[in-house]
């Protein structure tokens, strides 16, 4: 059974690049494009991996973070991992501090890199 991913990204251009190449590495992908949707999957729960943007209109994703904390999903979600252009940034170890497990830096990070780093992070070969 594939492997649940909530990719919550407000930038079209990332999410179909994401969302194309997560599916083609045989991951089922569920899109949120804003904090208050991406709190609304979450909340439902049942994800392996959740992708979270950091900048983003109506809730970002520190705020997300926060809420997810204060309301617990219904069923437990894997691990969450940032998506962020600020690599050395307080927001970063904020959003740590919140229970995400790690950040990747989306401008350092080429497509090939990403897959690798999911299967790392849900621990497959």
């Amino acid at each position: 059974m594939a492997k649940k991913i909530l990719l919550v990204e407000d930038d079209q251009y990332t999410q179909d690049v994401y969302q194309e190449i997560l599916k083609e590495a045989g991951f089922e992908v569920t899109l949120a494009i804003d904090g208050q949707e991406g709190l609304q999957k979450a909340q439902e729960g049942g994800y392996n991996l959740i992708l979270l943007d950091i900048m983003m209109p109506k809730m970002d994703g520190l705020t997300l973070l926060k809420e997810l904390k204060a309301n617990p999903p219904k069923k437990d979600n894997g691990p969450i991992i940032m998506l962020t252009n600020l690599s050395h940034d307080p927001i970063v170890s904020e959003g740590l501090s919140l229970g995400a497990k790690s950040y990747v830096t989306k401008s350092d990070i080429n497509p090939d890199q990403l897959v690798s780093k999911v299967k790392e992070f849900l621990k497959i070969e």
